[in-house]
């Protein structure tokens, strides 16, 4: 046996560095300076009560959907798709974002005071003039590495 491999044996590994932040936070990144903005929004991470509520309702309306179409086929009939429009894709997303931001340090918006809430979350999302901070909330909330404790290490 070599020495790796019995300094591997020896070594047991804590599986709680594989555990999740209940929160994180995103400093946002200037678009010019590609640097960390002062603004930094916090984030509910998977285990947080505000994500796991979210996930529930999103499993009881696929469930609910399944049920449909499991009685539209016991009764013979066609399932039909309710339509989507991109608009409503990008409402459903900001939904599920948003409502997984938990706030943001202080702001200003053309000079004023740009306080943190659940509907200005949503106006700032929807707005194509802000869709690089949506792409990086996006990117962060699907990012491997998120909501993952930091080491004293780095």
């Amino acid at each position: 046996m070599s020495k790796d491999t019995a300094a591997r044996k020896a070594e047991v590994f804590d599986i709680s560095e594989l555990r999740s932040t209940d929160t994180d936070e995103l400093a946002i990144v200037h678009p010019v300076t590609g640097n960390p903005t002062s603004w930094v929004w916090t984030l509910a991470g998977p285990g947080h009560p505000v994500t796991i509520a979210q996930s529930d309702r999103q499993a009881r309306e696929v469930l609910r959907t399944a049920r449909q179409k499991e009685q539209a086929a016991v009764n013979r009939k066609k399932w039909i798709e309710p339509e989507r429009s991109p608009d409503d894709v990008r409402e459903e997303n900001v939904r599920l974002f948003g409502e997984r931001v938990l706030g943001w340090t202080p702001v200003r918006l053309d000079g004023a005071d740009y306080p943190f809430s659940q509907e200005n979350v949503r106006k700032l999302l929807l707005d194509p003039a802000y869709g690089r901070v949506y792409n990086q909330l996006a990117q962060h909330f699907a990012a491997d590495d998120s909501f993952t404790k930091r080491s004293a290490q780095g």
